[in-house]
């Protein structure tokens, strides 16, 4: 039996070969990796001294995009990534997603795939919400309940498809949720199937995995230490080359898109030595690059010898437009989104350039204004602040010496022009203005977890 954590290019030797037998239609399989905290500057195609094969062997074989944006932080993320909207449209409060709003999975439901999703959920605790917003099966952590109750790591409580468990202190949350995929897979390879798996990793707290050496002494499996980092990512990698070697072993690769990125940046405590001897601090929560600008890697088996990389600007709204014209469907008009398809670009095409992206970012917590509350247009070189502050992201990363209006030169001026006139066309914002409204219909009331409420409580209300 092949052993879980072989190397991609142990397998990619035969892909091109008559194991690639899968009949391809006119719909591809998706599945999306999302991981949890992890900036570019933690894998190795991108110049990380962190141990990550298998990402990187993608990168070589596939598509390494260079310039992909997110929010800063998790939930405005995720929100922006499953609908297509920028956050000035339909985000309300940190940990919560509209209920009326439509998502990806809804999309993909349309267009006649079976869909799931696993790992972190974090959008309104509510244990019917999964399927509410568009996924047939689920396998969730904080879904229902929060951190507190129990972590992700170590022993989970996780919630699946109805149910609830608490797993024992010798398995593992990450494992868990990828043997899911893998499991959802095998049951659905002969119909098109879309897989969300939002992974958990590398969030803090920095716990030890199962390749740690601590991870023989039960009792050092949740003791923080931010010297956990590095394995925590060796795992992500471990978890991608499980899912990718599930999709060969079933002659699923011809036809299914695998796409990681990362949600934002990566913690701030943790400082990563790169390959050329700098050191990069994460910058999560920041809406400088190290927040914002995050990895991104694609693969789609049918289109195996158009390696390459690919340094247009993509945009976390983009991934709802890109998913319908692989599916061979459209969004419906009244969904209102903002992004544009990179399909073309995945296959090695010229597609749609973006000379642009937008951020509004606003993290609410507690339904509160945010103190990191911001709004900027940026283009390949040159971001400008809805304050008026202007950078230069390529000299200037930190964003610590702002451009005075004029002061410039004839590119970076040309550059705030447009960059003011792209201002000028959305919907007047400052920091401490309401936030779209929180829907909660009545069919979904989001359950507030009791403070002194006991695991066994839980695991006997279900």
């Amino acid at each position: 039996m092949k052993a879980i954590n072989c190397l991609l290019w142990e397998c990619l030797a035969i892909v091109p070969s008559a194991l690639m037998a899968q009949t391809t239609n006119s719909q591809p399989n998706i599945v999306l990796i999302l991981a949890d905290d992890m900036g570019r500057e933690c894998l190795g195609c991108y110049g990380s001294t962190y141990h990550t094969p298998n990402l990187d062997r993608l990168s070589e074989i596939e598509v390494r995009f260079d310039n992909c944006f997110s929010q800063p932080l998790s939930t405005p993320s995720r929100v922006q990534l499953m609908t297509g909207k920028y956050n000035n449209k339909n985000y309300s409060r940190f940990g919560h997603l509209n209920q009326t709003e439509k998502t990806f999975a809804h999309l993909a439901k349309d267009a006649g795939y079976t869909t799931m999703i696993a790992g972190k959920w974090q959008l309104g605790r509510n244990r019917n919400l999964p399927n509410h917003f568009g996924f047939d099966h689920y396998c969730l952590w904080q879904l229902s309940y929060d951190r507190m109750i129990k972590e992700r790591y170590a022993a989970p409580l996780i919630e699946q498809d109805g149910g609830i468990k608490l797993y024992s202190n010798d398995e593992y949350g990450p494992d868990i949720f990828a043997q899911y995929v893998t499991d959802f897979i095998e049951e659905n390879k002969a119909k098109p199937f879309f897989v969300y798996y939002p992974m958990v990793l590398v969030h803090d707290p920095f716990y030890p995995t199962p390749q740690s050496d601590v991870w023989e002494a039960p009792s050092m499996r949740e003791v923080r230490n931010n010297a956990n980092f590095p394995k925590m990512v060796e795992h992500v990698d471990k978890n991608v080359g499980m899912i990718f070697n599930k999709l060969e072993n079933l002659n699923l690769l011809s036809n299914t898109i695998i796409i990681f990125i990362g949600d934002n940046g990566t913690n701030r405590k943790i400082r990563t030595t790169m390959k050329d001897g700098t050191i990069v601090r994460g910058g999560k929560g920041l809406t400088i690059d190290t927040g914002v600008r995050v990895p991104m890697i694609v693969y789609w088996g049918k289109n195996n010898n158009t390696k390459h990389e690919c340094a247009d600007m993509i945009d976390f709204t983009d991934f709802m437009p890109t998913f319908a014209e692989a599916m061979n469907t459209k969004v419906p008009k009244e969904w209102d989104i903002d992004g544009q398809s990179f399909l073309p670009q995945i296959k090695g095409e010229k597609g749609k350039y973006r000379e642009w992206v937008f951020c509004h970012y606003d993290s609410r917590f507690n339904a509160s204004a945010s103190k990191n509350a911001k709004q900027f247009f940026r283009d390949m070189r040159y971001k400008l602040y809805s304050n008026g502050n202007f950078y230069d992201t390529i000299k200037d990363p930190k964003e610590t010496n702002p451009i005075a209006k004029g002061k410039g030169n004839a590119e970076a001026e040309k550059s705030r022009r447009k960059l003011e006139r792209l201002f000028a066309n959305i919907p007047a914002w400052k920091v401490g203005d309401p936030a779209i409204p929180m829907c909660i219909l009545p069919e979904f009331p989001l359950l507030q977890t009791p403070k002194n409420i006991s695991l066994e409580q839980i695991l006997h209300s279900y």
